[in-house]
């Protein structure tokens, strides 16, 4: 028997009784104005034509735009929190989608590789995703907001090879890969952001396609680039733009509270750090990497799933998304993952002797739920927030 799915929202494609998904779908994410951003001379990101192509355009063909950095972003209110920042309309109806660019091209070739097909308005339409382009100062960014998503497309993972296709046509000097991850360690704290050049696979499926990634999960390998980090600009957002996301972080902080169990948490009194390899890494023990699993994972202090030796992060697409950058023949551009907190990790009492593991991450899974649910979008916007100062400084 099939299992049931969600059709839509954040978690499309994931089982509706997975604690953390169902957990995170009975809360709303607390959404709030930034109103004015101080950028610095010359560096508001401001709209820009996607090449030539019309908006709305579908586009069937190789891609004919230069970039010099591609923005990779999975969920709605992910795209939500990105688009506030980069263009203070946080607005993604299907209106706004509508002017945004839809990548089509091979989408028939792809297809019979694809699962999850029926629910997803993109992929019924027979495209993969959303683009749009804007400039800060004089670098040409596109965003792509993906409808394909590691964790629910297949075995197959339809998603690399299409990241592989969108990378080659655009020929980014830079790919990030950006969104909303969970904490792992006891530092990082929600709305912090950690940048790295590192990731790791944590899987529980195989992939016959992607032996690889099999055994590259199974070792626990680092997939590494040689990407660097211009601070300058990150160290402006850190100290002048992250503090904007403060306000909504209390309304969050106080909505949380309202519900029992959550004392652990911590309220954002200092704006949130912005955590760059090589550079600030995060203190601790845990290695300063994206572990991005093909299942909803969650850090606690008692090192539940085994987390902690893989990454200062947990996400569900970047090692996918690096992996596919990986295999290019040729013109391979450089990787960054941001990733804000959306949940910090889980402070739990011990469970009672003859708990099952699985009893036990689930427990976990529906506490870090609620603070998803709750804290995706204001954490977000330092992601945001992180990805104009890496672009503003190349």
């Amino acid at each position: 028997m099939s299992k049931e799915v969600f059709k839509t929202g954040p978690f499309q494609g994931v089982d509706i009784h997975d604690a953390f998904a169902s957990s995170a779908s009975s809360q709303e994410p607390v959404v709030v104005d930034l109103g004015p951003i101080p950028w610095p001379a010359n560096l508001t990101p401001t709209p820009a034509p996607l090449g030539n192509y019309s908006p709305g355009e579908k586009i069937t063909g190789p891609l004919d735009v230069q970039a010099d950095a591609l923005i990779v972003l999975y969920t709605e209110f992910e795209t939500q929190a990105l688009l506030d920042v980069f263009t203070q309309d946080n607005d993604w109806s299907a209106a706004r989608r509508q002017q945004w660019c839809g990548y089509a091209h091979n989408f028939a070739n792809f297809k019979p590789i694809i699962t999850g097909i029926s629910g997803d308005t993109a992929l019924e339409q027979g495209m993969f995703g959303y683009l749009s382009a804007v400039k800060i100062g004089t670098k040409t960014v596109v965003l792509f907001k993906s409808e394909l998503h590691p964790k629910v497309n297949g075995d197959r993972l339809p998603f690399v090879p299409v990241i592989q296709q969108l990378v080659g046509e655009l020929a980014p000097a830079l790919v990030i890969s950006t969104g909303t991850a969970g904490a792992i360690g006891s530092t990082v704290n929600c709305g912090d952001v950690a940048i790295t050049s590192a990731a790791r696979f944590h899987c529980q499926v195989q992939y016959p396609t992607f032996p690889d990634i099999d055994t590259m999960s199974a070792n626990h390998t680092e997939l590494t680039n040689n990407a660097t980090v211009n601070t300058q600009y990150v160290n402006y957002a850190a100290a002048n733009l992250t503090k904007l996301s403060l306000p909504g972080l209390s309304q969050c902080y106080n909505k949380l509270q309202a519900l029992p169990g959550y004392s652990f948490v911590k309220r954002n009194t200092a704006p949130p750090a912005i955590y760059v390899t090589g550079k600030n890494p995060v203190p601790g023990p845990q290695p300063m990497a994206i572990a991005s699993a093909d299942y909803l994972t969650v850090d606690d202090n008692n090192n539940s799933e085994g987390l902690q030796s893989l990454g200062i992060m947990n996400d569900t697409d970047d090692a996918f998304a690096f992996y596919a950058i990986g295999k290019l023949a040729a013109n391979k551009p450089a990787w960054l993952s941001v990733r804000n907190a959306s949940e910090p990790q889980i402070v739990a009492a011990p469970f009672p002797p003859g708990t099952s593991t699985a009893e036990i991450v689930d427990a976990l899974k529906r506490t870090a739920g609620s603070i998803y649910g709750i804290y995706q979008y204001c954490t977000t916007l330092n992601s945001a927030f992180a990805c104009w100062g890496i672009v503003a400084g190349m």
